[in-house]
């Protein structure tokens, strides 16, 4: 992988982490550094991503297999969000989706901070662009940090929905 891409990456993951606020470990920076810059040089797979993900733990695949699907999910979910959403994904669905391959990679920490990772790739990449209402509820239903902040400032809290409420 390119130093040019990593230091890249390294620079976006420490303007994510100052934007948003907040703290990851040492190793998740890394990890997610990393991450981002190994799908600079590669596009990642949006097409799909349920089935494959489900596949691979139905196959008990190597942990690579998972942990590059659930790194698809977390770029996804951070950088084509609209994407997914537009398809009929939702944003929980997704984030929980790569979760699970995390968890199933045996990353606990990745697993568990998986909200927290995209937030600070959200934060890095999102400057200037409003999300509407209906997104930024998405999200904090979804377990993003970040949107459940900006909905605070608004005196909003979003309460878990019933399924068949978007």
């Amino acid at each position: 992988m390119s130093d040019t891409f990593v230091a890249a990456a390294d620079g976006l993951v420490e303007d994510g982490v100052q934007e948003s606020g907040i703290p990851l470990s040492d190793s998740l920076r890394h990890y997610l550094a990393i991450t981002l810059a190994r799908f600079m040089r590669d596009c990642p797979g949006l097409d799909r991503l349920t089935i494959r993900v489900l596949q691979a733990m139905d196959a008990d695949a190597p942990t690579p297999a998972l942990r590059r699907l659930a790194d698809e999910c977390l770029i996804a979910t951070s950088l084509f969000r609209a994407r997914l959403v537009h398809s009929g994904g939702s944003l929980g669905h997704y984030m929980g989706l790569g979760q699970s391959a995390y968890d199933a990679a045996r990353m606990v920490e990745q697993a568990h901070s998986f909200p927290d990772m995209r937030d600070v790739i959200v934060a890095a990449t999102d400057r200037g662009r409003g999300e509407s209402l209906t997104s930024r509820i998405a999200a904090a239903r979804a377990g993003s940090r970040m949107a459940r902040e900006a909905l605070a400032e608004d005196n909003i809290v979003a309460f878990p929905a019933p399924r068949w409420i978007v």
